[in-house]
């Protein structure tokens, strides 16, 4: 996974960030996270590359993002892919999710910001 995939990606959740939160999330729902979107396997990376983020550190939200998906402990989905709502904790900006299109990770549970989100 390159750089640059990330930097894109990225780029994408910050512009679409305000727009997350004009759609209804709630257990239960059936969404799609948007391509190129990082998936984290708990909410303590989730929450550390959201810290970066919100202090305009993308390089450093980018080599984080780079780490951790190296690492195994996040990962990042070319495709839209459908999800349901586990759980949405708007109060800490983040939703578990399952993932339900088959294949090999359809069942697995993740972290992801709420951006990444559409209907």
């Amino acid at each position: 996974m390159g750089r640059s995939i990330f930097s894109v990606a990225l780029l994408v959740l910050v512009i679409s960030a305000s727009s997350a939160f004009a759609i209804d999330i709630h257990a239960g729902a059936t969404m799609h996270v948007k391509p190129n979107s990082i998936w984290f396997q708990d909410d303590v990376n989730l929450t550390h590359w959201q810290g970066l983020m919100k202090a305009g550190d993308t390089k450093g939200a980018a080599a984080y993002a780079d780490e951790i998906c190296a690492q195994r402990d996040a990962w990042q989905f070319v495709n839209q892919l459908t999800v349901g709502i586990v759980s949405y904790d708007s109060a800490n900006n983040r939703v578990n999710v399952e993932l339900q299109d088959p294949g090999r990770f359809q069942g697995t549970k993740w972290m992801v910001d709420p951006s990444v989100l559409v209907k």
